[in-house]
């Protein structure tokens, strides 16, 4: 039995960096977001391939209205929250369907910006990225709320070593100052920039 048909439908759930909500190939409810990012991503022969990322606001599993099981496996890149949602009627579900559609542009959009590029304004598009709310608003991170360092490159398509050293000259470690996040995430130019 998958353990996400025992949560109440109207009860969000904490998930713990890198605890999994989804597993691909399983069927469960579509969820929402309300806090967090969540790494989507597709069993391959080599392993996890990242297909996309989800923040506070988005909708995963949305395969489910179409009575589809799960296409990738949904696992927390920084502990987060998030809610299955009740999709009683007919025009729930397409509102929900609209809905997926156009978050998925967005979030290739999102995934054109982590991989390509210089690595410093990558690694600072995942830094506002992480800090994005559900109400639009960005906040300021600490180095130990972050990700791994080696998931942080897997995201940005980098080296370990290459995130150290940018994430050392936007936050040094020494002083562990929050990560200043400016941002105007509504035209579309949020960054990240040291305290």
């Amino acid at each position: 039995m998958n353990y996400l048909t025992q949560i109440p439908m109207d009860e969000s759930i904490d998930v713990r960096r890198g605890q999994t909500l989804l597993i691909a190939g399983t069927l469960g409810p579509v969820w929402r977001v309300n806090q967090g990012v969540f790494k989507l991503e597709r069993p391959s022969l080599e392993g996890q391939t990242l297909v996309q990322l989800a923040m506070p606001g988005d909708l995963i599993g949305v395969e489910a209205l179409c009575s589809a099981p799960y296409a990738f496996s949904v696992t927390a890149l920084v502990s987060g929250r998030a809610q299955p949602q009740q999709i009683g009627h007919e025009a729930a579900r397409h509102t929900t369907m609209a809905q997926g559609f156009l978050q998925q542009q967005r979030q290739t959009c999102d995934m054109h910006r982590l991989r390509t590029g210089p690595i410093s304004r990558r690694l600072a598009f995942l830094l506002t990225v992480l800090g994005r709310q559900a109400d639009g608003r960005v906040i300021e991170l600490q180095r130990k709320q972050l990700p791994t360092l080696k998931e942080m490159a897997r995201v940005v398509d980098s080296t370990f070593e290459t995130v150290c050293r940018e994430l050392n000259a936007l936050v040094p470690e020494r002083h562990e100052k929050p990560i200043r996040i400016a941002t105007t995430w509504a035209n579309g130019s949020p960054y990240a920039m040291a305290a």
